[in-house]
């Protein structure tokens, strides 16, 4: 093969490689030093009691989870009324957890409360627990116009940290029962004779301080729905000395490293090299 023919097919691919190095700077939003974090990954668990969450994984958890289930009836349906969720930050996750939200489907007649009693001791919108790690703190919660949508700051929240805390479930009819069921109403429990509802969802923002935007990554999630009526809910409370085990839920969401768009550059250069050397041969 001729050196010119060299020439041009080497320019050829320089050309190709320039060109898939430009899209990534496009793609940047022309922030040279901007660092989007990946890997970024959450696990959220949800139960009536936040004791039964921060024993998840230990030697002592059916232990826990037998002396929470042996709690009052009446006390259960308020503890159903405000659920404890478990944020855990991914191991490897490449940034911190800086805000969550938490939202209603549209369709349900619910919204987000601050506690229903002084002794129920919420901060504006949650109530943190003693559980949630060293060095993690709940920096705020704001509420959408609607009601609907609830948002948790979150300081410290860095890889393999976790926040436990609570959250309160109001009706908007004030002729309804006070005290709704989470099941009903972010897992679209039906109640008895009528279809499930939507599920609610939920979402986690990694944020990468060091670095100018764009250095977010936020991950979303919808909860299964739950197609069964509970045994017991709302105003349906299961007779003293009958068990009723506590349920957890989990969701969570996960981007892994690299994504796909490195990946094709990186198979895109791979490529220009060996056809260059193929050509040179």
């Amino acid at each position: 093969m001729s050196r010119v023919n060299i020439i041009g097919r080497v320019r050829q691919f320089a050309c190709l490689l320039g060109v898939a190095l430009a899209v990534a700077a496009g793609l940047s939003g022309g922030e040279a030093h901007a660092v989007v974090p990946t890997p970024t990954g959450f696990t959220l668990q949800m139960s009536p009691y936040a004791r039964v969450l921060e024993y998840v994984g230990t030697p002592e958890f059916m232990d826990v989870l037998w002396q929470e289930s042996c709690d009052n009836p009446h006390l259960r349906v308020r503890a159903r009324n405000k659920p404890a969720l478990m944020l855990t930050n991914n191991a490897d996750s490449a940034a911190p957890i800086t805000s969550f939200t938490l939202s209603i489907d549209a369709s349900q007649p619910y919204l987000f409360g601050t506690g229903d009693l002084v002794s129920d001791n919420f901060t504006n919108l949650i109530k943190d627990t003693i559980y949630t790690d060293s060095g993690v703190s709940i920096t705020g919660s704001s509420l959408s116009p609607d009601g609907k949508t609830l948002t948790v700051n979150f300081d410290g929240l860095t890889a393999g940290k976790k926040a436990i805390f609570n959250v309160d479930l109001d009706a908007e009819d004030p002729g309804m029962f006070p005290f709704p069921d989470y099941r009903m109403v972010l897992l679209g429990a039906p109640y008895p004779g009528e279809n499930p509802t939507d599920p609610g969802s939920y979402s986690a923002t990694f944020t990468n301080a060091a670095s100018p935007v764009p250095n977010a990554q936020t991950l979303t999630g919808e909860f299964e729905q739950m197609t069964e009526t509970p045994t017991y809910h709302d105003m349906v409370i299961r007779p003293y000395g009958v068990m009723d085990k506590l349920e957890i839920i989990t969701g969570g969401g996960e981007i892994p490293e690299p994504n796909s768009f490195v990946l094709a550059i990186g198979g895109l250069t791979a490529l220009a090299v060996r056809r260059i050397r193929r050509a040179a041969a």
